[in-house]
């Protein structure tokens, strides 16, 4: 690694850090949060190498995870990060080189099959909706703050539908703007799925004595993540790209 990427890798890191910290809503299911780091790995995996982009976006939520108290996430958060900031980063390079029209395809069918996924494997059972009202504490900036939280206890699989559904509708629409959308969307996948298989194997059940199903409640939650991520991400990266054409 060259002295430039060294230099890089720190300042992203640091602002990696940062954006995860910045606005922390637990998830009382699994012990996990909600937070806005998601936009910052997309917008540096765009503009750096995937080495950079991979670690940067591994050792900074990771870094976070330890200062925030999540010590228990840390090792996964930078597996996770690290791949998701790598993947997004390799996609988003084969955009620039290889153009635009298969990756629209493949958005498409990313969709529509995870639409199919859900219909044929996921509809099973039944069970009863129940709502609850109370009041959470949300940190922002170091200042803890309660605010209302309305929490919806739903089966599993009625999570698991509404989380791919809303995932494959956002793809699906989404492609048709631009297609830098679709390195985000599979790298919030790798985020979600990373997150459910080591909350249901060792978070949950290993560390935290809670139920391994539990895990089932942070996939719409880090789904939203992403979602915002995205959303944030998205004209930053779209203004990034602008401003490299007009200097070339």
């Amino acid at each position: 690694m060259k002295f430039q990427d060294i230099v890089r890798t720190v300042v992203y890191t640091a602002i990696t850090f940062i954006a995860t910290v910045l606005l922390v809503i637990e998830t009382p299911a699994t012990g996990g949060y909600f937070n806005l780091g998601e936009a910052s790995i997309y917008v540096i995996a765009f503009i750096s190498s995937p080495i950079v982009a991979g670690v940067s976006s591994g050792l900074g939520p990771a870094l976070a995870d330890l200062v925030l108290g999540y010590w228990y996430f840390a090792p996964a958060t930078f597996v996770i990060k690290f791949c998701e900031g790598f993947v997004v980063s390799k996609l988003a390079m084969y955009i620039r080189n290889r153009g635009s029209t298969l990756i629209r395809i493949a958005t498409a069918s990313t969709g529509v099959i995870l639409s199919l996924i859900v219909a044929i494997f996921l509809s099973f059972g039944g069970g009863v909706i129940e709502a609850e009202f109370s009041w959470a504490p949300t940190t922002l900036l170091g200042i803890t703050l309660p605010i209302p939280s309305f929490r919806v206890v739903l089966p599993a699989y009625i999570w698991l539908i509404i989380a791919f559904a809303i995932a494959s509708l956002s793809i699906a629409v989404l492609a048709r703007i631009r297609p830098d959308v679709f390195p985000m969307a599979i790298g919030g996948g790798i985020m979600v799925l990373g997150y459910f298989f080591y909350e249901y194997f060792i978070s949950n059940p290993l560390i935290l004595g809670r139920e391994a199903i539990a895990a089932l409640f942070e996939v719409p939650v880090n789904i939203g993540q992403f979602t915002v991520g995205m959303l944030i991400a998205y004209p930053v990266v779209q203004f990034i790209e602008k401003a490299r054409g007009f200097r070339s």
